[in-house]
């Protein structure tokens, strides 16, 4: 590991820097500086909450645009074929982040998140009118991917700023958005294929997102101004080992993170179940995840952020092995999905939190979309493992190799998490192992 260094970093038992500055206030930032906890931070974080349903909702709800490309659409299409569209959202999202998060630090949160808004309802236009598989791959997938970057750099960013007390909390609101957003963007899309088709579900989902996410994109701001900047990128945070541990834990539990989004539905199929159990099984994941992330963000304000992401990785590995290595019906398949949810999304409400803790908050973006660029190569590289294993040696007759696979990697980012709370606990004053980390 690289060695220490900390002058990126901030004494973790220090609240948030919110001293005022003489630099000139950013377009995005409030009037006046305002206190942490204030009631006015609800506004911006409800944005953001808005926001991550049309940016996550895309990603959480692709099995059912999935189900129709492979049995309507492109009927014949190798699957891993179509799986490239889904995989490239979340890849693109978060391995571009290294450059939106620099840029959403220094050109400003609102410029950042209208150019998100632009190419993220271009991608759906585009996508609606495309015949090939590539074009959908380079529309829906690669294009609304680098879209959804330019929004979620300047989002992630927003609560932990307006927030010290009750940040867990006000971050787990706000990604529950993601959540919310797989909810209704499962029902709805699912509705609008069956009555208008693709092309017309697209465009619609294309006119929504530039209308509500412009709307949104009005609110956001920071609590403090920004400082000037030379650089465009922090590299100094590479040299920080808080941060690589951040880096690493991201990358190992996107990996396996997506195992039961891409595959509960055709679980569902070899149990005998229907498409439309799969799309229902996504809606109780999405609403397991709702849960999650608002009730890890709370439990992480009373026992400590990395403590709370310790036990959560360990949990999401017991509930695989447990439930899904031995799912006979679909009944557990809805227990999965449900339990999996509430405890596996834990690292996307706690993530952001944990660097804003350890790190300043003028460099939150650039510091975020560093470790995020990690956690986009993990899950692009998981989700090939994964299709590959699934092709190769579970040979679409149940999961198991598949799940163990998944399992490993988030047992493994539980381990570095541990290694984070040790690492953590011996920089600070206070060296007792049992306590709120």
């Amino acid at each position: 590991m690289p060695p220490q260094d900390t002058s990126l970093e901030k004494n973790p038992s220090h609240a948030p820097s919110d001293e005022k500055t003489d630099v000139s206030i950013a377009e995005d930032s409030s009037p006046k500086v305002r206190p942490p906890d204030c009631a006015y931070g609800w506004i911006p974080t409800l944005a953001v909450c808005i926001n991550y349903m049309f940016m996550f909702g895309a990603s959480n709800s692709y099995g059912v645009f999935s189900t129709y490309y492979l049995n309507e659409r492109f009927v014949g299409t190798p699957a891993t074929t179509l799986a490239w569209i889904g995989t490239l959202i979340p890849t693109m999202m978060l391995g571009c982040n290294i450059v939106t998060g620099a840029l959403a630090d220094k050109l400003g949160f609102r410029r950042t998140a209208y150019v998100g808004t632009v190419l993220c309802s271009l991608a759906y236009i585009l996508a609606s009118f495309a015949n090939q598989v590539w074009q959908l791959i380079l529309t829906q997938g690669v294009l609304f991917g680098i879209g959804a970057s330019f929004l979620f750099a300047p989002s992630v960013s927003i609560p932990p700023q307006w927030f010290v007390k009750y940040r867990g909390i006000a971050n787990g609101i706000a990604v529950a958005g993601s959540s919310f957003g797989g909810l209704w963007f499962t029902a709805a899309t699912q509705a609008m294929l069956d009555n208008l088709g693709a092309a017309w579900a697209l465009r619609i989902l294309g006119i929504l997102t530039f209308v509500v996410t412009g709307v949104m994109n009005m609110f956001y701001q920071r609590r403090v101004p920004a400082k000037p900047r030379k650089n465009l990128f922090e590299l100094k945070a590479f040299r920080s080992m808080t941060f690589w541990l951040i880096a690493i834990e991201g990358a190992a539990i996107y990996v396996g993170y997506w195992a039961v989004t891409f595959y509960v539905g055709t679980a569902a199929l070899q149990l005998g179940g229907t498409s439309r159990d799969g799309s229902n099984l996504l809606l109780a994941l999405n609403a397991g995840s709702a849960i999650g992330r608002i009730g890890a963000g709370y439990i992480a304000d009373k026992a400590g952020n990395i403590n709370t992401l310790v036990v959560s990785d360990v949990l999401t590995v017991v509930i695989q092995m447990s439930i899904w290595m031995t799912a006979k019906s679909i009944g557990q398949l809805y227990a999965l999905c449900i339990l999996y949810g509430m405890f596996s999304p834990t690292f996307i409400s706690i993530n952001a939190v944990i660097v804003a803790t350890y790190f300043d908050q003028d460099i939150l973006a650039s510091v975020m979309g560093m470790a995020n660029m990690f956690a986009g190569v993990g899950g692009l590289a998981g989700n090939l493992s994964q299709g590959h294993i699934v092709d190769r040696y579970d040979k679409r007759q149940g999961f198991n190799n598949t799940i163990i696979f998944s399992a490993m990697f988030i047992l493994f980012s539980g381990i570095v998490v541990y290694l984070l709370r040790v690492h953590v606990i011996r920089k600070s004053d206070n060296k007792r192992f049992l306590q709120k980390v």
